[in-house]
């Protein structure tokens, strides 16, 4: 089960305004790469958050905002106290501020998931989220209706399905992990990839990714 972390704010360095967006707290165990948590762009669009853990979670966005990135960095285990980076997702989102896609990569830079997000087309409420294995394509061959032959169609290693009630809340929604002894929360958390804490909110914060807790 993921835990929800919470964040140490020190100072601000602006204000901006974020759509909701989806993030995974999954990975951290991978083996990550070299990698400082300097911040050299627009720090309008930049924000660095403090996790529970002692790691640093930075958020990056394009100028047009249809661009986020998050950066996960932490502490090298058996270090001299400088931090890798652990794990890297990039979204996409359309002209509307919806998400339309995401890349999970490892700490070594690798492509290990993509997600695509389907949306109802009667009142634009987020009802898919899709993920796929980008190291091993998983599927079946089915035959084409039209050609009546065989064509690969790629299958999602965890789909969920977002249900809404009758006066358009949000219920728990459904979730298939293809992956065999393992719970879609242990694979992905348990908010899953349409969930993400909004660093540009109420004038939102940053924190300096160098600095270190007082003993």
């Amino acid at each position: 089960m993921k835990t929800i972390l919470k964040h140490t704010i020190l100072r601000p360095i602006g204000r901006a305004t974020l759509a909701t967006a989806g993030a995974i707290t999954m990975l951290t165990a991978l083996q990550p790469t070299c990698a400082q948590a300097n911040v050299k762009e627009d720090p309008q669009n930049v924000r660095i958050m403090r996790n529970e853990d002692g790691s640093f979670t930075e958020f990056r966005r394009s100028p047009d905002e249809r661009v986020i990135e998050r950066r996960t960095y932490g502490d090298r285990q058996g270090g001299n106290g400088d931090r890798v980076l652990r794990m890297t997702v990039i979204y996409r989102k359309d002209k509307n501020g919806k998400l339309r896609s995401g890349k999970i990569h490892g700490g070594n830079g690798q492509v290990l998931y993509r997600v695509v997000y389907g949306y109802r087309r009667s009142d634009g409420k987020l009802v898919a989220e899709d993920m796929f294995d980008a190291r091993q394509k998983r599927g079946d061959y089915v035959i084409n209706p039209k050609s009546q032959k065989p064509e690969f169609k790629e299958k999602p290693v965890r789909c969920l399905r977002h249900r809404y009630d009758a006066q358009g809340r949000q219920l728990k929604p459904i979730v298939v992990c293809a992956p065999a002894g393992k719970t879609a929360e242990k694979l992905f958390g348990k908010e899953g990839s349409s969930h993400i804490e909004d660093p540009w909110a109420n004038s939102g914060t940053t924190v300096n990714p160098n600095s270190r807790p007082v003993r």
